[in-house]
């Protein structure tokens, strides 16, 4: 990229103090600037009852909501889970949000126990498609949810019972399962599957019920022998019959995002499961290292084939995020000054809007392109998400004085 020169400077503190003074300032921005408006704007909803009507799918760049004709589960149930998270940090709006977000989403649920892939904006049935990345949100939504004072099992209930219909409706005999029901063949997807391993284990932390992490096991016995490429240590993202590799550009494609998604995944399966899986971890973050992050700007690029050729030199905003994930979650020597570089990123480039938007402080810019000037054409609700679990893992690594560790 050339647009935007190096990436900011490493705080004469050092990375540790780098990395303090980013967490910060990550802290005002999403809870001073970032959760009042989306808690607002960024709700759909009637006077009195602002997320009566769900969460917004998008807004335009001007930082207005766009109405589009549908709303997309996986929207609402992202949403459903960052203001369930800003609950728990006792973000004093959040729970609210969180209950009317939880109201709308069941009008997604099929009578069968699966759940349609999209709504109208007052919240009809439109496209009663499963689709297992929708599916796998919201089980994770759910898991979240139930954590709340006061919910009680249903969520729970709704959750494992979700899983069952994954399980009876959606399976591939080769293991994984089917992207779409109806199945629409086309390339078989790591993605979905990934998520539904991170609602799982979200599951568990909710019950800590052993029985919650069985298909935890199966899903890293699937990435472990199919997902992973064992010769180069990269994270397939397409694959045909029998999980081989798909044809063409599609089977060489990976992004270092997922890799760095998968670390920190890795980690928090080892932590619960006890399972060791350092070693797969590691596989990972080298290669996304090697060759999915630029070395003037510490921007993580969208993609790169299997032999860690550029792809795509765009950079999303999720793929920083999930670069910060997983520095944090993996690094056990402590490399602050890669981590508060990519935070700095995150910051300086991407958690603010356009500048002609009157709300551009509360929103974000979701891509950057080639030359590094920004690329999108809406502010996405999405990537909420992302940014959260981002910050989540930023401030666990800060309290638990991750900083204060320097590199061998």
């Amino acid at each position: 990229m050339t647009g935007i020169g190096n990436a900011p400077s490493v705080s004469s503190q050092g990375g540790g103090g780098a990395l303090r003074a980013v967490h910060a300032r990550f802290t005002d921005w999403l809870f001073g600037q970032a959760l009042p408006f989306w808690a607002d704007t960024g709700c759909d909803g009637v006077v009195g009852m602002p997320a009566a009507l769900g969460a917004q799918e998008h807004l335009t760049c001007e930082g207005v909501p766009a109405h589009p004709a549908f709303k997309r589960v996986r929207v609402q149930a992202r949403q459903l889970f960052v203001f369930s998270w800003a609950a728990l940090r006792g973000w004093p709006e959040a729970r609210a949000r969180a209950d009317a977000l939880f109201e709308f989403l069941l009008r997604a649920r099929r009578a069968d126990g699966g759940w349609v892939c999209r709504l109208t904006r007052s919240g009809e049935v439109l496209d009663s498609t499963a689709d297992l990345y929708d599916l796998a949100f919201v089980v994770f939504a759910l898991a979240w949810y139930a954590r709340l004072d006061g919910v009680g099992e249903p969520p729970v209930a709704l959750a494992r019972e979700t899983l069952r219909w994954i399980e009876t409706e959606m399976p591939r005999p080769e293991g994984g399962f089917l992207n779409r029901l109806p199945d629409e063949g086309g390339a078989w997807q790591q993605n979905p599957h990934m998520h539904l391993f991170e609602a799982v284990l979200a599951l568990y932390d909710a019950t800590r019920q052993a029985d919650d992490l069985t298909l935890a096991h199966r899903l890293y016995d699937l990435f472990r022998t199919r997902f992973l490429d064992a010769t180069t240590g990269c994270l397939g993202e397409y694959f045909q019959a029998d999980w081989a590799p798909a044809a063409g550009e599609a089977g060489q494609w990976t992004e270092p995002g997922h890799h760095f998604e998968w670390v920190w995944l890795l980690h928090a399966y080892t932590a619960r499961s006890g399972v060791e899986t350092r070693a797969e971890a590691d596989s990972l973050y080298r290669f996304a290292f090697a060759h999915g992050v630029q070395g003037d700007t510490a921007l993580v690029r969208d993609a790169v084939s299997r032999n860690g050729q550029v792809l795509s030199n765009a950079a999303r905003l999720w793929v920083q995020g999930e670069a910060l994930r997983g520095i944090l979650s993996h690094d056990a020597q402590g490399n602050a000054s890669l981590a508060a570089r990519v935070g700095e990123n995150l910051l300086e480039y991407y958690l603010h809007g356009p500048k002609a938007c009157p709300s551009a402080q509360a929103t974000w810019t979701d891509q950057l392109d080639a030359q590094g000037q920004p690329a999108a054409e809406r502010i996405p609700t999405s990537s909420l998400y992302h940014i959260v679990t981002a910050y989540d893992e930023l401030d666990r690594a800060v309290r638990e004085g991750w900083a204060e560790k320097t590199p061998a």
